[in-house]
């Protein structure tokens, strides 16, 4: 019996939320609703904090509602 091992590569990706200061109306949705508190209010638009530091759970995402936050691949 002939076992051929064949590489697979496997990529870990991360998504971190990005604002688009065009779109953000400074409602504070993001910030009330984000479970470790990286967003913060500056001149009346979300601004994260420490986006990388997010736990995946988008919940910031569902919540705006301009849609302003959006999703980025590392």
């Amino acid at each position: 019996m002939l076992y051929v091992l064949c590489p697979i590569r496997f990529r870990i990706l991360f998504m971190y939320p990005v604002v688009g200061h065009e779109k953000c109306t400074g409602c504070e949705n993001c910030a009330e609703i984000c479970p470790n508190e990286f967003y913060q209010i500056v001149e009346d638009k979300s601004d994260p904090i420490h986006p990388e530091d997010g736990i995946e759970c988008w919940a910031c995402v569902n919540q705006c509602p301009t849609e302003s936050i959006q999703l980025r691949e590392d």
